[in-house]
């Protein structure tokens, strides 16, 4: 049970990519956008991230290994009041076109596909406690399985917009195509056992909500929706040229079709034992998975439904500190639960004519403290690689929590 419950708390560490190059400003000598009209760009990332469950824990739920007591121990130790883990992995192909779309010299025409796997969980230490050293130790007590919640999104995008050439601001509209969700909201549970064993209770208010149970594999339509995305930037000139950025990404909705299915309970149950009136007739007494489901009430309720798709904002300022520095300061919050605002500070240097070296330092999302590094280098004239992290030391330390890795290339012509 440990072991699929720290699946369902941590799948898809293994990929993801936002289309920002992780706090890499844009630089006049190393990008040298005069020597280009168009722009493809492809890209795959990961970011996971944790406050919590050590990295030691996850890496040895993926290699398979044995779950020792002591491994478990330790990530049961940093339980705290707020546990989170979560994840967003995506890759990406963009164009950007050539200036005077409709006859506007500054506009460039935009568009973009992706994928998108976006993971977010929020639970208490006793759901920690419960998967992995089971129930012994809440002999007498009731483990508080509540307030938690949990969403796990798949989808896939194509959109179409304009940019702005001379500050950098563009809108763009997607269309959404749904491969599967996972999402539930537990407002109040608990499990009471009695010192005996032979009493178990159980009280429950909460809901949750499945795609269509048939398929979730790359390329299924489960549902299908719309999202606006779109970058406002601005100098602030009373600020020494500061630079201020309001951005949105995937603000709308997706509609998931009619063989999806919800379960919404607010109940209590309690286990007595079985009562058994003829020790000889054990037919009576047997019952199957589908007998035990009707028993709780635990069966689904199919139809559509609509979610949010995980909207993402960002409020920026960035400004020249000396000649080829450049720093600033972020703040993210995505629609996810366990997501908290992340504040970023960052700062990058120019390395001769052709590369970028950064640096940054945040707290938040689903984790705590973090340091990154990335950089980005011209090869020639019109080919750009980028390659950087957003936790240097969880690739280091077993001991620490998140780590990830984004990689693009792109290529003017």
């Amino acid at each position: 049970m440990s072991r699929s419950l720290l699946l369902l708390l941590q799948l898809g560490i293994l990929c993801s990519l936002p289309a920002q190059n992780y706090y890499l400003p844009l630089d006049s000598l190393v990008d040298n956008a005069s020597a280009w009209e168009n722009l493809v760009e492809a890209g795959a990332s990961l970011d996971y991230n944790a406050n919590t469950i050590y990295n030691e824990l996850t890496y040895a739920v993926w290699s398979g290994q044995f779950l020792d007591r002591d491994l478990r121990q330790r990530s049961l130790d940093a339980m705290r009041s707020r546990n989170s883990v979560g994840f967003d992995q995506s890759f990406h192909l963009s164009w950007t076109g050539a200036l005077g779309l409709w006859g506007r010299h500054h506009w460039r025409p935009l568009i973009k596909a992706a994928h998108h796997d976006m993971m977010g969980t929020r639970f208490t230490s006793d759901v920690f406690e419960l998967a992995f050293f089971g129930n012994a130790g809440f002999e007498g007590e009731r483990a508080d399985l509540g307030p938690s919640a949990h969403s796990h999104v798949r989808y896939q995008s194509l959109g179409a917009g304009i940019l702005d050439d001379r500050s950098g601001s563009f809108v763009r509209l997607d269309l959404l195509l749904g491969q599967s969700v996972e999402q539930a909201d537990i407002r109040w549970a608990g499990i009471y056992t009695a010192e005996d064993g032979r009493v178990i209770r159980a009280t429950l208010l909460g809901e949750y909500q499945l795609s269509d149970t048939a398929g979730s594999e790359f390329g299924r339509n489960n549902g299908m929706g719309v999202s606006f995305s779109g970058r406002w930037n601005t100098v602030l000139k009373g600020l020494g040229s500061t630079t201020l950025s309001i951005g949105l990404e995937d603000f709308g909705l997706i509609r998931w079709n009619e063989h999806s299915v919800a379960l919404s309970k607010d109940t209590v149950i309690e286990f007595l034992g079985w009562d058994v009136a003829n020790i000889l007739d054990l037919d009576n007494v047997l019952i199957g998975e589908d007998q035990l489901i009707d028993t709780l009430g635990l069966r689904y309720t199919p139809g559509a439904f609509t979610s949010y798709a995980p909207l993402v904002l960002t409020l920026s300022l960035e400004k020249q500190l000396a000649p080829g520095w450049r720093g600033g300061l972020e703040v993210m919050q995505r629609y996810l639960p366990g997501f908290i605002p992340q504040v970023t500070a960052f700062a990058s240097r120019r390395l001769g004519t052709r590369s970028l070296l950064g640096a940054n330092l945040s707290y938040g999302g689903f984790g705590d403290l973090r340091l990154g590094l990335s950089g980005r280098m011209r090869l020639g004239d019109r080919v750009w690689i980028h390659l950087s992290t957003p936790n240097l030391p969880g690739f280091l330390l077993g001991t620490t929590r998140g780590y990830g890795m984004q990689g693009g290339l792109m290529v003017g012509f």
